[in-house]
């Protein structure tokens, strides 16, 4: 399911995102989650006594949620600005058509 179908629905999703980063609470959210991400950071490195492998893991995964999370306006406003590239499917083999007009071109 693609969300963005259209280039009217990708060109409002852009702006929305954009708008989305000025506002104050997304600003305030961002501030919580920044610090969070810190706080998390500092535990994985440092450790905390008596931490378990799976209590280490569920931060990591924390972690990546809320880095995700606040990345997500930036992925989406990268991923319509930027040039889709189009991959041009080639067949390896020429057709008998295709050899042809190879032949006549040289």
């Amino acid at each position: 399911m693609e969300l963005f179908n259209t280039p009217e629905e990708i060109k409002a999703a852009v702006a929305n995102f954009k708008t989305l980063k000025l506002h104050p609470g997304w600003q305030s959210l961002k501030e919580i989650v920044d610090a969070n991400i810190k706080v998390l950071e500092e535990q994985i490195l440092n450790g905390i006594e008596d931490e378990t492998k799976e209590t280490i893991d569920r931060k990591r995964d924390k972690l990546r949620a809320y880095k995700e999370i606040i990345g997500t306006p930036d992925f989406w406003i990268n991923k319509f600005e930027s040039p889709q590239i189009v991959q041009q499917e080639e067949d390896p083999y020429y057709t008998t058509e295709n050899l042809h007009k190879k032949n006549k071109a040289t």
